[in-house]
């Protein structure tokens, strides 16, 4: 039986954990790191290796070569702190329109009959959760269902409509299905802790009045109408430097299209999300600005984030940041694809093919325009053959 307390309620459910991971397949992400938060499998001067940090419901891709500056954008594990997508429409206007996995948790409802699973419960309007979202009392873990976004068994003292005994499953953050953010109109995205799990961290839809509000960058990032999600990344330090930390500020899972440009990481052949603090997604936003009056339609990347060292220093790489991006290739409209290893001409001021002369007009106007404030090109040293290195070093200003 449930018991209606101030804006929640308190459960009374036992052995709730059990039966909802035997009803379900129950499934549950842990956001702490592998190894560290780092799966280099290339090494650290190796070119392109091919790691990737994939959470199934998240995926982010990453590899680098660990040359100046250098990273391999290897994973961020987790997601958010607060933010509700790309800014169209009104976003506080809830809408009641349930989705095609519905009735489920994170749903629409109006009172408890609505969440027609085992154990389901309405959040209500009245109570702050625009148009409900269904839900159920938890320990740990959260039951999963296919086609529909994970789940998550959020902390009680951030997130509170079940007393102090419980947990609450809410819905993960799911810009694949969700595109407005990956919640329902009316709900950020937003970080919590894992109920009775501390240091487990996910990104969830929470209902705005609960809500942090986003920072002016984050703002920004809705203003310019980019697909995004907060991401959580644990203090990481290099193995090589465990007294050099790695943090980054403000770490956002991107999403393409970013601006009408698809990234991708050089490997794979569809897009992915990129970790990258919020000052690098805006300069990717104005990145594809450039490329699209350039005709570009998708970019080949080796990596955003990596906690380590400049190769042969002991200063940490802006990668390890998320302050810098790996360029590998570029196609266009119509399909030619462009490789910075193969087109770029080595030690030629004027390019004499288009593939040269469009790479290298690429990197001068980006120079020119101040997207980044450090540009490095094959020109710069042999490890950099295949890519250009671009990052956002505070006060710098360098381009060869």
């Amino acid at each position: 039986m449930l018991v209606r307390a101030s804006w929640g309620r308190i459960a009374s459910i036992t052995a709730f954990s059990a039966l909802a991971c035997t009803a379900l397949a129950c499934t549950d992400i842990d956001t702490r790191p592998l190894d560290g938060g780092e799966t280099n499998t290339s090494g650290s001067e190796s070119g392109l290796g091919d790691e990737s940090g994939e959470l199934p419901d998240l995926p982010d891709e990453g590899d680098g070569d660990g040359d100046p500056g250098d990273g391999d954008g290897d994973p961020g594990d987790g997601d958010g702190d607060s933010g509700d997508g790309d800014g169209d429409g009104d976003p506080d206007a809830c809408d009641p329109t349930p989705s095609s996995w519905d009735p489920w948790i994170g749903g629409p409802c109006v009172d408890d009959q609505d969440c027609a699973y085992e154990g389901g419960v309405c959040l209500r309007e009245d109570e702050g959760w625009p148009c409900g979202t269904c839900s159920q009392p938890c320990e740990l873990l959260c039951p999963d269902i296919d086609g529909a976004p994970g789940t998550f068994c959020a902390n009680q003292a951030l997130v509170d409509p079940f007393g102090p005994d419980s947990g609450a499953c809410l819905q993960r953050c799911d810009p694949s299905l969700l595109p407005s953010g990956g919640c329902r109109p009316g709900y950020s995205c937003t970080l919590v802790e894992r109920e009775a799990d501390p240091g487990v961290w996910a990104a969830v839809c929470l209902a705005k009045e609960f809500a942090p509000p986003l920072s002016e960058c984050q703002q920004a990032l809705d203003d310019a109408g980019l697909l995004w999600i907060p991401a959580y990344i644990p203090l990481d330090h290099p193995d090589t430097h465990p007294n050099l930390d790695c943090e980054i500020d403000e770490a956002v899972r991107l999403f393409s299209p970013v601006n009408g440009i698809d990234y991708r990481y050089i490997s794979h052949e569809e897009p992915s999300s990129m970790l990258v603090s919020c000052e690098m997604a805006l300069a990717l936003d104005h990145l594809s600005e450039l490329l699209l009056a350039k005709d570009a339609v998708e970019v080949a990347h080796i990596g955003t984030y990596n906690c380590r060292v400049i190769s042969g220093t002991d200063t940490l790489s802006e990668h390890s940041f998320a302050h810098a991006i790996d360029l590998g290739g570029f196609t266009l409209e119509g399909g030619q694809y462009l490789s910075v290893l193969d087109d770029w001409e080595d030690g030629v001021a004027e390019p004499v093919t288009f593939e040269g002369q469009w790479l290298k007009d690429l990197t001068d106007q980006r120079h020119e325009q101040g997207i980044f404030n450090i540009i490095l090109t094959p020109e710069y040293n042999d490890a950099h053959d295949n890519h250009f290195h671009v990052d956002l070093t505070p006060g710098a200003d360098f381009y060869e």
